[in-house]
């Protein structure tokens, strides 16, 4: 569900904003199953909604790097953690772009590239600074964007081994993104969880990456509402 969510609604506001093609990525691909989800979830996705997805995974394809200092949580994870089997994940998946190498680097040579708007992002990087670096993308013009992309943090919410607070891991990545940025925001969903009909954990992961200046953030979606 913490994948379906976003990218469904992020096709409904495609579809209402009359964008025929979204890009749904994923930071951090480690044995593919979140891949192959997006993959599923797009087949299923796209005849309702009208909109084509493109499935794309960044991986270093050598596992964790060495923790940079006490905001990569190293209590927690440490060099070499979730190493890539690369042609095992390869064999499984039928759609998607894999894309390999240091995800700082990686980003930009992905944007060079003529690429459909991207609706949906997840962001499973363990590390403070592999999340800061791939942050990196969402610097990128507002074009390549929908106004209001969905995004999936993994890293917030853990055992009781990961202590997450503002100060370290993928929390401290979007609050001094935040602080950065004026016109562009990683902000949760207010109170998604009383949205569903079963209250649910990964509620608690799903973000919105706002553009305010986007020159589609303003234009009316809700058109299904009978006011």
């Amino acid at each position: 569900m913490q994948y379906a969510y976003p990218v469904y609604r992020a096709a409904i506001e495609a579809q209402r904003l009359g964008i025929k093609r979204i890009s749904v990525i994923e930071f951090g691909v480690f044995t593919g199953h979140g891949m192959q989800d997006l993959e599923s979830i797009a087949e299923q996705v796209e005849p309702e909604t009208g909109v084509k997805i493109d499935v794309i995974g960044f991986d270093s394809g050598k596992g964790m790097p060495p923790p940079v200092d006490y905001r990569d949580m190293p209590y927690v994870w440490q060099e070499g953690f979730f190493s890539i089997n690369v042609d095992e994940v390869k064999k499984h998946l039928h759609r998607s772009e894999l894309i390999l190498g240091d995800v700082g680097e990686t980003v930009h040579e992905f944007m060079k590239k003529d690429r459909a708007p991207i609706g949906f992002i997840s962001f499973d990087l363990d590390y403070y600074s592999s999340t800061v670096r791939a942050f990196e993308l969402l610097k990128y013009p507002d074009k390549h964007f929908l106004p209001r992309t969905y995004c999936y943090f993994d890293d917030i919410v853990g055992d009781d081994y990961e202590i997450h607070c503002e100060c370290v891991g993928e929390l401290l990545a979007i609050k001094e993104f935040n602080e950065e940025n004026e016109k562009r925001v990683l902000c949760p969903i207010h109170k998604l969880r009383n949205k569903r009909i079963v209250p649910a954990g990964w509620t608690e992961h799903i973000y919105v990456f706002h553009i305010f200046d986007h020159p589609l953030y303003s234009k009316y979606i809700n058109t299904d509402k009978d006011w």
